[in-house]
């Protein structure tokens, strides 16, 4: 138990200093000690806080919240299989939304031209309209939270984007794949470019209270086939299509916590996309005022995101004050990963 506090006070503290902008060694020394001592003076509270509770509570008591705590397992078990059968029937039921997908897509893509309603006395002439409907994707994708990843360079593509779709998986592992459908351009070859994220139901066996349902533990992307002519900037995070690469978002100079902090956050972006976007494009395009849930459940605020362009209304970092054994350690919580059972109850 202690070690797992630890372990979490580690991640609550200052994210960490890139290479160009490294403290003095003195000052670093300093913040690290501060860390320690913070870190040792919750393990001591936590430790008397569970010695406290402990002795207080009469044997025949304990007894029957252990056997309480054995039910309370089972139960976690059984919401397991109820999650996994869950996710079957989901799958089994996909063919039932695709058939409003394609509808859409080929009203976007312009293969279909609806009828106009009598309200309506705008001419229907098919010859007088564009081709479907322009950049429907791209207003999309900027009109949800996603809009700070998207990049100058980035628009001209995206605006041959045709579809979106998902693609549920239950083999060989639960999953899902996003596909995005780009008309034939002049930026690469690819008609389709594709991300899948592997899912896993099972509760953490240092702490199945915090089971909820299926959660992402990893990703994986594609290559894009760029043509030659086309010059791009290498830097991470400087393009929406590095979405399609998390590997290059992760730093070999950084430590594990924070590569993992990094990829949460791209777990967060594809769980928008599959719960939000995909099923409310729409809406999105209209700038409806569709429900999104808590907000900050849909905003990245990590400051170890790799699209810093997002952070640009968070302003400086509070300055700690290692005098002062009182200061609080400003906060660099990354973002968590949205659990599915909870996003998908809330777009259905």
């Amino acid at each position: 138990m202690a070690n797992n506090e630890a372990n979490e006070a580690a991640m609550d503290s200052p994210s960490i200093p890139s290479p160009a902008n490294e403290p003095s060694l003195e000052k670093t020394e300093q913040l690290l000690l501060h860390q320690i001592s913070v870190i040792e003076k919750r393990i001591e509270e936590i430790d008397l806080a569970q010695s406290a509770s402990t002795n207080s509570i009469p044997p025949n008591i304990q007894a029957k919240l252990y056997a309480l705590r054995k039910i309370q397992l089972e139960i976690v078990e059984r919401e397991v299989k109820f999650h996994l059968k869950a996710h079957q029937m989901e799958v089994e039921f996909q063919s039932e939304f695709s058939e409003c997908h394609d509808k859409i897509a080929r009203i976007v893509n312009g293969l279909d031209v609806p009828e106009l309603v009598e309200s309506n006395p705008a001419p229907n002439d098919v010859a007088d309209q564009p081709k479907g409907i322009p950049e429907f994707w791209l207003t999309v994708l900027k009109s949800s939270f996603l809009e700070h990843m998207i990049q100058a360079q980035d628009e001209p593509i995206l605006k041959q984007l045709q579809d979106i779709r998902v693609v549920l998986l239950n083999e060989p592992v639960p999953g899902f794949e996003l596909l995005f459908h780009f008309d034939t351009n002049d930026y690469f070859t690819n008609e389709v470019l594709k991300k899948r994220y592997f899912l896993r139901c099972a509760p953490n066996p240092d702490a199945p209270a915090k089971f909820n349902g299926f959660e992402i533990y990893s990703c994986e992307g594609c290559t894009i086939e760029w043509k030659a002519e086309y010059k791009r900037v290498e830097t991470p995070g400087s393009s929406f299509f590095d979405f399609f690469n998390p590997e290059s978002m992760t730093n070999a100079d950084y430590d594990a916590d924070f590569n993992e902090a990094i990829m949460e956050c791209d777990f967060q972006y594809g769980y928008h996309i599959k719960e939000t976007i995909i099923p409310r494009a729409v809406f999105l395009f209209l700038k409806e005022n569709i429900n999104l849930g808590d907000e900050s459940h849909f905003t990245c605020c990590c400051d170890r995101c790799v699209y810093i362009d997002s952070l640009d209304d968070l302003g400086p970092h509070p300055q700690l004050n290692v005098d002062d054994d009182d200061a609080q350690t400003p906060s660099s919580e990354p973002c968590t990963t949205p659990n599915v059972e909870e996003a998908e109850s809330a777009s259905a």
